[in-house]
């Protein structure tokens, strides 16, 4: 009996062993896979605020850029193309109707010239605001004669910061460059809105339209879109239907 009861004991012992063993094993591989996890998330964090940090360096640089460039065109170029103007005037020709047109074509470049330079001055953009500077957009889009434009202020909107508007202004210049490139549309409008806790802006075309998904991991300035949105903490959605058009919408923190 008592051997019996020895084996039993032994038998018990073992096996309650073998049950904290696994106990122990099933914790570590729990842990571990936690800790893993817990890497991987931080690890994706640091990559996405290294990104950040060096989108946000690009765009430094970029503004700089065209900043110098605003300047060079305004100081350098415009001017040197209104004394030509003004040879021009004075030069004598038998044909007045080529003259003319010339004369004409000169003052359509220096016009174009103007307008590249407002929209290239990052201290211009910040003085008159994104309202102001998205309609000038617009008024530039219409004067092709290809396409109709709506701006629209709804709700409780209030004016960004000057990070803020010159970032969401280059955005809007980049989804204007997308509609031009590939929307083959003939309508655009867009809507600035806001609440009490943030500001949104929604782009809207009529044009051929794209499956949403497939394009933004093909790239086509959709990521750098979401990217940049995400440089002043907000968001940014894309819906598109095929033949249909498609709707951009931000939407950024006022805090």
């Amino acid at each position: 009996m008592h051997g019996i009861s020895g084996d039993i004991i032994i038998v018990a012992a073992g096996t309650l062993l073998l049950l904290c063993i696994f106990g122990f094993v099933f914790f570590f591989v729990i842990a571990y896979n936690k800790r893993y996890r817990l890497y991987e998330e931080e690890k994706a964090e640091l990559l996405r605020k290294f990104e950040l940090e060096k989108l946000n360096s690009q765009l430094e640089i970029q503004e700089q850029t065209l900043k110098h460039i605003s300047g060079e065109i305004h100081d350098n170029i415009g001017q040197i193309l209104s004394l030509v103007g003004l040879q021009l005037s004075t030069l004598p020709t038998s044909n007045e109707e080529k003259r003319e047109h010339t004369t004409e074509l000169l003052n359509k470049a220096i016009g174009d010239l103007r307008s590249l330079s407002k929209s290239l001055d990052t201290d211009r953009i910040t003085s008159i605001g994104i309202v102001e500077a998205v309609d000038y957009e617009l008024q530039l889009l219409e004067k092709t004669g290809n396409y109709k434009t709506n701006l629209q202020i709804e709700g409780d909107f209030e004016e960004l910061t000057p990070d803020k508007t010159i970032i969401l202004y280059r955005i809007v210049q980049e989804v204007i460059n997308n509609i031009i490139k590939h929307a083959k549309a003939d309508s655009v409008s867009i809507f600035i809105g806001g609440n009490k806790t943030e500001s949104f802006f929604t782009i809207k075309d009529n044009g051929v339209g794209f499956i949403a998904g497939e394009l933004i991991n093909k790239g086509l300035g959709l990521k750098n879109i979401i990217n940049r949105a995400s440089l002043v903490g907000g968001s940014a959605k894309i819906d598109s239907l095929l033949n249909e058009g498609t709707t951009i919408t931000f939407n950024i923190p006022k805090t």
